[in-house]
């Protein structure tokens, strides 16, 4: 998968994160799509409008899928569909052990999200399966444990991506901001406003309950997924499903 390999090089070594930058890591199928939701309603209040039109994909891009995908990409004009360019957000799965130097190298905020390893690894196991490819070729459960439990997963180990994060939130908690997709499903208006609060956007006002509730709603499962998305959302999700064709080919001959 050389491509893939070249997008996550030229991230290492171009990505040059800005202070006022946001980041969102996180392994494959952990919450992904509903942080990227939260943090863009929670920082750009007066564009929330926004999911209703756009997907979230498109408003908070992968570096290594969208951003860098190609070499000599334009870095905002391209992919970073916000008019508020005081504060961008990135997403990525690379794990921080490969990302440490260029994190440490701003003050920019990391937001993490993981979840439970036998969820994680079931979705993903699902994700794969609805493929027109899975149709001819499927991917055996039986196989899905085997990777993940040897490590040989898109993303590399879990426990490791997930401990690398874990590690920097413990040393640096004003840098990173590390939540389980357990808590957030079980408390979102609790973990809503301590994520407003870490990235700097609090929210305030006598009516601070009703907007923490709005965002919650905007961003849940139900209202998100009846919107339409943007022909280039639909773009993305087919370059989306190149990329992890490619990741997952790579897998399989290990």
């Amino acid at each position: 998968m050389p491509e893939v390999v070249q997008s996550i090089d030229r991230v290492i070594k171009q990505f040059k994160p800005l202070s006022s930058d946001i980041i969102l890591a996180s392994f494959p199928k952990t919450g992904t799509t509903w942080l990227k939701s939260l943090l863009f309603s929670i920082v750009h209040r007066s564009s929330k409008d926004r999911l209703a039109i756009e997907n979230p994909h498109d408003l908070v891009p992968f570096l290594e899928m969208q951003v860098y995908a190609k070499p000599n990409q334009p870095l905002i004009t391209t992919h970073f569909s916000t008019n508020n360019q005081s504060c961008r957000i990135f997403s990525t799965h690379i794990p921080y052990q490969l990302l440490a130097k260029t994190l440490d190298s701003s003050e920019c905020r990391v937001v993490y999200v993981t979840r439970n390893p036998k969820d994680t690894l079931i979705s993903m196991w699902h994700f794969v399966n609805k493929w027109k490819k899975a149709k001819e070729k499927p991917w055996p459960f039986e196989v899905a444990v085997d990777k993940f439990c040897n490590g040989t997963f898109p993303c590399g180990p879990y426990y490791d991506h997930v401990m690398g994060y874990k590690k920097l939130s413990m040393e640096r908690p004003s840098k990173i901001f590390f939540v389980t997709y357990e808590e957030l499903k079980n408390d979102p208006k609790t973990h809503v406003k301590k994520l407003a609060e870490f990235l700097g956007y609090p929210f305030e006002g006598k009516d601070v309950e009703e907007q923490v509730e709005e965002v919650v709603k905007n961003c849940s499962f139900e209202v998100l997924s009846n919107h339409e998305t943007s022909p280039h959302s639909r773009w993305f999700f087919a370059v989306a499903k190149l990329w992890w064709f490619k990741v997952l080919d790579s897998v399989e001959k290990l």
